[in-house]
């Protein structure tokens, strides 16, 4: 079973490439080392990666995470609206949507927490899931 927490980000980035690109480059000093797999090339929008904290012996603590941006007002906006179809959250004209996927068993909660700051350092991201939609914000982190 897969838990996907979004995040709904303003943040002026050109196109998904550039987004994940910034991100990681967040995330690299901020920690243990990372491992990392690429996915796509996609569309300019969209960029993919799986991510995994990397152990002592070179391979993941715990199991890995996708990371995916999707970048621009009009290619999220579906998912802005379904998350908060009366505004109250504030994120009508966010520009880029970050999702975190987990799979499996062991689950990489120190490295998701470290996606979650680092998305709300860079864009000040705004968290939502949903079993708990934003009231989740206060319970996860």
């Amino acid at each position: 079973m897969a838990y996907q927490l979004t995040f709904f980000c303003r943040s002026g980035e050109e196109n998904g490439q550039a987004a994940i690109s910034r991100l990681l480059d967040e995330l690299l000093p901020a920690g243990d080392l990372l491992l990392m797999q690429r996915s796509g090339p996609f569309v300019d929008e969209v960029a993919v990666c799986s991510l995994a904290t990397r152990g002592p012996a070179g391979d993941p603590m715990a199991g890995w995470l996708a990371l995916e941006v999707h970048v621009g007002v009009e290619w999220i906006a579906e998912s802005v609206i379904a998350a908060s179809p009366d505004n109250e959250q504030g994120i009508w004209g966010c520009d880029l949507l970050a999702t975190v996927t987990l799979t499996g068993d062991a689950s990489d909660w120190p490295l998701v927490n470290r996606v979650w700051a680092a998305l709300v350092r860079l864009w000040s991201a705004t968290p939502w899931d949903e079993m708990s939609g934003f009231e989740m914000a206060e319970s996860v982190q």
